[in-house]
């Protein structure tokens, strides 16, 4: 047997009749191999794109929505209290809970309709809302 480096054992005898052949003296799977080089190099490929489609599909599944029936029932509460006037809101539904995120809803109040930018305070459902 021959080494070539500390890392490394190949051989070129081949093994004795009647006695199982060592790991270093199958040349297919000897340590530091190309072959199981190659191996490792593929499965850790696969595990890592497996797990970033987890994460990705994770992600998407524990996105929180905001609850934007809340919003509009604030916003109509807002214009009743400050002008006395009932208003129909409407506001987008499916959008995200993350802060800083902005959207915008249509307050109407006897055909005539008033822009409401809403922003969200944090992650948490709170927001802040003007009309423009």
């Amino acid at each position: 047997m021959t080494q070539h480096s500390p890392f490394t054992t190949t051989t070129s005898a081949q093994p004795t009749p009647g006695r199982r052949p060592t790991l270093a003296q199958e040349p297919s799977i000897r340590p530091g191999g190309r072959n199981l080089g190659r191996s490792v190099a593929a499965g850790l490929l696969i595990a890592a794109s497996f797990t970033a489609v987890a994460c990705g599909k994770e992600d998407a599944k524990t996105a929180t929505i905001l609850n934007t029936e809340k919003v509009e029932r604030a916003i109509e509460h807002s214009v009743s209290a400050q002008r006395g006037k009932n208003a129909r809101v409407s506001c987008p539904s499916g959008v995200h809970q993350k802060k800083g995120l902005a959207f915008s809803c249509t307050a109407t109040v006897k055909k005539v309709n008033t822009q409401f930018v809403v922003t969200q305070q944090d992650g948490a459902g709170r927001v802040r809302y003007a009309a423009r």
